[in-house]
């Protein structure tokens, strides 16, 4: 029986052909014609991108290095490599679609963002044009940057707002973020919500403390504002949030403590009494865990809370939900994140050697905000703090090198053998040995965790296969036959959200079969795009038992163009301004084929999304 391999060859991009993945589903009728829909915009509105799931209407130029990304829900830059803590000299535009501002009167532009490790070598910048050659290299920008703010965490985003300059108005323009690194040293750009819009430019927001004009403190960590200086900043900001502040204070009146939801809603004031009061509103308890009984706090209770301020309407001075107690009554809570880490490291991660959790607790604070890829790690169960199994079925517990409280990692709500539900609490108890597959994170900078959605690999001993590993349940067979041409998209065969892909039968008896081969990350079904993602190194192989394919197109989601030569060899160009063709196979002349995703790319870059496939067979 003859069998042909097809394997797409690693994404090689070059200078000024980098694109990127949009969520947008390819017509089946005339890939090569297919143009992005153009964006259904809010009046006053000229341009908009939030970047959760790719760039847009965006485009990504590279002149070398490391190209804008998209990473956790923003457009990110970046010349450092996490997986070998090396800088890599780069240079990189993301250039916004024209933009008509021939009808506005005035117009501003507006982003989120994150900006760290400003000392290192590089240049960032906000660049406008209405002159744009298609060349970011040869344009003429104007530097519109201004301050960018340096951060101090990845959780706290500042708000750049740039009024465009009257001469724009009446013109087509476009906008430029731009980036460059050096080998010695780069830094880190996040970016979301990138608006133009009709009107006036409101002043960013400074997160910096604000100087009170009463009471005592800078409001920092090591010298809080006391309650008057912090309402004091309030009156200053109005309605406007600050940034992240240290407030002290002594609790004078408790208004709720939902154990439920682990937060308390109470005031503060520098004396104790009811006069000139903060409101606390749904404070966390020490380091942001939960308040779990009702007697976490009381009346009396000296504090220091950290959180933004705000004056809520305009007439309640408070702390906003999502602040945490830092310290009561003298106690600091430990930071998890910050703990000396006892014991040596072990294992590389992989089944076959698992992390040990100092060198799962060392990985993680190499990572910053970022997720780790997924992992094996190994140890023994040292706290439980949950096992739910009447809706979710996972838990979330501990485990440590050596069973101690010293050295933990949280593995939060994991999955039981095999990947499926916990039936009963006693699933687990504490002293069990376990082998937990995921990834690592360490979640707002204060808790090293394996992430929801890891599961229990091995337990005791007892190894089960993964879920990868298992077959997928038959279910629907899919498919509609017209003569000698099958067509069948990927939504039609039932499956789950993020189920894994396994075997799929068709009508006529084909099957399809996805295989991880040794990629990170198996074929699975995402019901937001209606497809089936082929990551790297993943296999997809169609048997046709005794018919002879002649021909298979794989209709796809992912912005690149790929296209065969005669040979047959698959090959990658960036196609007209980025869009998408889809993947055309002919000559099969067999009854299986198998494509590789050989991609060396990680991310979307590297993925192919299968939104449907349509196969020819020899008559």
């Amino acid at each position: 029986m003859k069998k042909l391999v097809y394997s797409m060859f690693a994404l090689a991009m070059t200078a000024m052909t980098f694109t990127s993945c949009e969520d947008v589903p390819m017509p089946y009728n005339d890939p090569n014609n297919y143009k992005a829909p153009e964006q259904e915009l809010a009046e006053g509105t000229y341009l908009e991108e939030s970047f959760s799931n790719g760039f847009g209407t965006f485009e990504v130029k590279t002149m070398k290095g490391n190209p804008w990304t998209i990473n956790y829900s923003t457009a990110t830059a970046t010349g450092y490599n996490s997986s070998d803590k090396t800088n890599v000299e780069s240079e990189s535009y993301l250039l916004s679609p024209e933009i008509d501002l021939t009808e506005a009167q005035q117009a501003y532009l507006t982003f989120e963002y994150i900006f760290r490790y400003g000392n290192n070598d590089g240049e960032n910048k906000v660049l406008i044009t209405d002159e744009y050659t298609g060349d970011p290299t040869t344009t003429d920008w104007e530097d519109i940057t201004g301050d960018l703010t340096e951060g101090s965490d990845w959780n706290t985003f500042y708000t750049y707002a740039k009024q465009i300059g009257e001469k724009y108005i009446g013109k087509k323009i476009r906008i430029a973020l731009y980036y460059n690194a050096s080998d010695s040293g780069s830094r880190t750009w996040e970016v979301k919500n990138l608006a133009v819009k009709e009107g006036k430019a409101e002043e960013a927001v400074d997160d910096t403390p604000v100087t009170p004009t009463a009471g005592t403190g800078t409001g920092t960590k090591d010298d809080p504002y006391d309650v008057q200086a912090a309402l004091s900043v309030i009156e200053a900001v109005g309605e406007k949030e600050t940034g992240v502040v240290y407030v002290k204070g002594i609790i004078s009146q408790i208004d709720a403590i939902e154990t439920s939801f682990g937060n308390a809603t109470y005031y503060i004031s520098d004396d104790g009494s009811t006069t000139n009061q903060l409101n606390i509103y749904r404070s966390t308890g020490l380091g942001g865990e939960k308040i779990n009984k009702e007697d976490y706090i009381k009346v009396g209770d000296e504090v220091i809370l950290c959180g933004k301020l705000v004056n809520f309407k305009g007439n309640t001075p408070e702390m906003t939900q999502g602040g945490y107690i830092y310290s009561l009554n003298g106690t600091v809570a430990s930071n998890p994140a910050d703990q000396e880490i006892v014991g040596d490291s072990k294992g590389d991660g992989t089944k076959a050697s698992p992390y040990n959790v100092p060198a799962a607790l060392r990985l993680i604070q190499t990572l910053g905000s970022k997720e780790s890829s997924e992992v094996y790690v190994e140890g023994i169960i040292s706290k439980i703090d949950d096992v739910e199994t009447k809706e979710y079925g996972n838990a979330t517990f501990y485990i440590s090198e050596d069973g101690g409280t010293t050295s933990q990692l949280q593995i939060f709500r994991c999955l039981y053998l095999e990947g499926e539900k916990f039936t009963s609490a006693n699933q687990i108890k504490k002293g069990d040995k376990v082998v937990v597959y995921g990834k690592l994170v360490n979640f707002k900078g204060n808790t090293p965790e394996m992430t929801q959605g890891g599961y229990i690999y091995s337990l005791n001993g007892e190894t089960k296969p993964t879920p990868a590993e298992k077959p997928t349940e038959d279910g629907k067979v899919a498919g509609t036959l017209n003569g000698n041409t099958l067509t069948v998209q990927s939504v039609e065969f039932g499956l789950g959200n993020n189920a894994y892909a396994g075997t799929l039968k068709l009508v006529d008896g084909t099957t399809i079969t996805f295989d991880q081969n040794g990629g990170k990350d198996a074929a699975k079904y995402f019901s937001s795009g209606q497809y089936i993602r082929l990551n790297p190194k993943n296999t997809m192989t169609i048997s046709a038992g005794n018919k002879s394919i002649s021909r298979v197109i794989i209709f796809c989601q992912f912005q690149n163009e790929w296209a065969y030569n005669a040979e047959g060899e698959i090959l990658l160009s960036s196609g007209e301004n980025g869009i998408q063709t889809d993947i055309y196979i002919y000559g099969v002349e067999s009854n299986t084929l198998t494509v590789t995703n050989a991609s060396s790319q990680t991310g979307a870059k590297g993925q192919i999304r299968i939104v449907g496939l349509e196969i020819q067979y020899n008559e």
